[in-house]
């Protein structure tokens, strides 16, 4: 048995989504990705103990929009999304959220999320790596509730440690301030070019 393995190498293909910030994942250094919600999650990016320490002590910033949302929307999106866990969501009002377990027909543990109501009848799911989208449409597609269940264009960013608060008071807030700016001044147009 030889003592020194390789590790495994992955091909980056079409198969598997690149998050919107994946570009720029590399140049900060991203050096190793996994495979989360059928997309590249950037795990490392070479050094891990002073990520640790950045984390621990600084700031940083992580691309994890691998950790897809699912909205679930329409007149019984509510008692929708009551059939998909035992957690009584009425306890949940709109703007918050609420950590739940989603339970197949048998009471197994389909997978984890975290449910933010952002209407009376529409919510978000954030879930651990899985395909709770398909489990859920096709609970849908099953049930007599007038629902709809789709994948909404969000790509989140983690800002954590504990200088996160004031890197996101003085930098990101300005930032996202001037670019609500942008948008009510100059239409936003999709431009594409052909090579």
């Amino acid at each position: 048995m030889n003592a020194t393995r390789n590790p495994p190498l992955i091909t980056i293909g079409p198969r598997v989504r690149k998050s919107p910030f994946y570009e720029a994942t590399l140049a900060a250094g991203a050096s190793v990705f996994t495979i989360y919600n059928h997309m590249y999650m950037p795990s490392s990016y070479g050094d891990t103990l002073a990520e640790y320490w950045s984390i621990v002590e600084g700031v940083s910033l992580w691309d994890v929009s691998a950790e897809r949302q699912i909205e679930i929307s329409g007149p019984d999106a509510a008692a929708f999304v009551q059939l998909l866990t035992p957690r009584d969501i009425n306890n949940c009002p709109v703007g918050r959220c609420r950590y739940v377990i989603f339970l197949d027909e048998n009471a197994g543990i389909v997978n984890d999320a975290v449910l933010f109501r952002l209407e009376e009848n529409r919510f978000w799911l954030s879930p651990g790596d899985g395909d709770v989208l398909l489990w859920a449409k096709a609970a849908a597609a099953m049930s007599p509730l007038n629902v709809t269940v789709h994948e909404p264009d969000a790509s989140p960013l983690q800002l954590q440690g504990p200088l996160a608060p004031r890197v996101a008071s003085t930098r990101l807030v300005p930032l996202l301030c001037i670019m609500k700016m942008l948008l009510l001044i100059l239409p936003l147009r999709w431009v594409t070019s052909k090579g």
